[in-house]
């Protein structure tokens, strides 16, 4: 079958699947009316508009979430940077072997910071983005609260194909994020203890498969050693056996030889082609540097088809279940207990931030160090180690994601930096439209069907694109909410879940401030 025709096979699958899972849960939560209790409120809660009227206004915004989803989309650039750039694992791999340099020190702060974290941060807000939108109002004659929710989520999954398809973005988050959202749907009305266990549980999960695949690694390598052993006895049995041939005066060859099994040289072979695959290798990237300077789209879309499929189906399966799922439920319980909105006094937010910030650094640097000797000798790893280095990153990305959004809350609170957050926050209301213009920009100035600037700039230089785009995208945001009250993906999004077309201009009469559906 043709890759292309496994695609749409694929997508067909995927999409009927929600499908199904949507239907069950639309008929399950008819008996389950979606809202939450008043002690479970924030203070600044959204309300649903009355939609029998021809136009829909919300109320205000909970504003340490706008500025989070800005942060959010912003930094998590800088990552997706390496996979749009061309700076592959293979790469990340030969500035760890070299512990030395510029480029060293910078991958790891990089690494360190910010790997996995931008995307648990887009996860928590993801999660209390799903609380605000579920306690709305049900208004008279309009459309179920569920209903609307469901039509949010196929809608995102449909954008998230989309930014993958179209744009070229293997990495994309929309379609995990809509998946998820279905799935935990029904864990809405969970208390936050409640929701704060099952976070813990699906983290312990996500650990436990880190080292699952570590067993498997160690299985491999006990397997290899037993085959190098046989193969030892082999070479010096034969050895033997063709001195006694030569001394008997045999003159056939093939008497003389003995070789491993098919399942020996098979097992031999796996542990070998592992350390291969982790080995760092100058010439490994260049077929994905050629591909990748291709101009035409075709080419380029057979190139990376297989990495999108890969992503959303094996990797989501595998991994995405729980490393969305335990930072959306975690985001879910932090907005019940009113994180978001000021409930606590300014001086827990700030030891929540040291805390977590201190555990997840340390996390981390054990992490990297443990990588580094990895990949010197990942057989002597193996031998010395029970666990494996990545082992604790579920828990290492949780805290620190956790101790950004306290720390961030901290600032807010203190009433320092209003610019500064104000202009996050313009960002963070445009976040589907500056995520999928990001992905668009990249795409454009990397790959051969654009500018061609794949594998050509350095770590250093791929950073500073990115803040060029990161400053372009807070002036434009700010200019575009001077004139409009949401952005062109998010209005599109807003009139598919409403099924009609929406005012697009700010109306100057407003007071109320427009509030949309939230992407994270």
């Amino acid at each position: 079958m043709p890759q292309s025709h496994q695609f749409y096979t694929l997508k067909i699958f995927l999409i009927s699947s929600k499908w199904c899972t949507l239907i069950v849960l639309y008929h399950s939560s008819l008996q389950i009316h979606c809202y939450m209790t008043p002690a479970d409120m924030p203070e600044s809660g959204q309300v649903l508009p009355d939609q029998s009227s021809k136009s829909i206004e919300f109320s205000p915004r909970v504003q340490s979430l706008d500025v989070l989803r800005g942060i959010a989309v912003l930094f998590a650039l800088f990552i997706s940077i390496w996979f749009f750039g061309g700076f592959s694992q293979n790469m990340q791999s030969g500035l760890l072997l070299s512990s030395k340099g510029f480029d060293y020190r910078l991958f790891g702060t990089v690494d360190l910071l910010l790997d996995g974290k931008m995307r648990a941060l887009i996860a928590i807000v993801f999660g209390a983005g799903m609380l605000l939108f579920l306690s709305k109002d049900n208004q008279k004659g309009a459309l179920p609260t569920h209903d609307l929710y469901i039509r949010r989520q196929m809608w995102l999954g449909i954008f998230g194909i989309i930014n993958g398809v179209l744009f070229f973005w293997t990495q994309d988050v929309l379609f995990h994020l809509a998946i998820m959202g279905i799935l935990l749907f029904p864990f809405a009305r969970m208390s936050a203890k409640g929701l704060f266990i099952l976070a813990a549980f699906f983290t312990l999960i996500y650990c436990g498969k880190n080292y699952w695949r570590y067993a498997e690694d160690k299985t491999t390598y006990a397997k290899y050693l037993a085959v190098v052993d046989v193969e030892k006895k082999i070479t010096h049995d034969s050895a033997n056996k063709a001195k006694a041939i030569v001394a008997a005066g045999i003159k056939d060859s093939t008497a003389k030889k003995d070789t491993l099994t098919k399942k020996q040289g098979e097992e031999k072979g796996a542990w070998e082609g592992l350390l291969a695959g982790m080995k760092y290798d100058p010439k490994k990237d260049d077929g994905d540097r050629k591909e990748m300077q291709k101009t035409s789209y075709a080419s380029l879309y057979d190139h990376l088809l297989p990495r999108l499929q890969q992503r959303e189906a094996q990797w989501t399966y595998q991994y995405g279940i729980w490393d969305f799922g335990s930072m959306i439920v975690l985001g879910m319980a932090l907005f019940k207990i009113g994180f978001f909105v000021n409930r606590f006094p300014r001086s827990r937010y700030l030891l929540i931030a040291l805390a977590a910030i201190t555990i997840g650094l340390l996390l981390g640097w054990y992490r990297l160090h443990n990588q580094q000797h990895s990949l010197q000798d990942y057989g002597k790893y193996i031998n010395n180690h029970f666990f494996p280095h990545h082992v604790l990153f579920p828990l290492e990305r949780a805290l620190l994601a956790v101790g950004y959004t306290s720390l961030v809350i901290f600032f807010i609170n203190a009433g320092v930096l209003r610019f500064l957050f104000q202009a996050l926050a313009n960002v963070g209301r445009l976040a589907l439209s500056n995520y999928l213009l990001q992905s668009l920009v990249c795409t454009l100035f990397f790959t051969g069907f654009g500018m061609g600037y794949f594998a050509h700039l350095s770590q250093l230089q791929l950073y500073l694109f990115a803040i060029e785009v990161s400053v372009i995208q807070i002036v434009l945001s700010t200019l575009w909410l001077r004139v409009y009250q949401i952005g062109p993906a998010e209005w599109l999004w807003r009139c598919l879940i409403y099924g009609k077309r929406l005012p697009f201009t700010r109306k100057k009469a407003s007071i109320v401030k427009p509030s949309i559906p939230t992407v994270f």
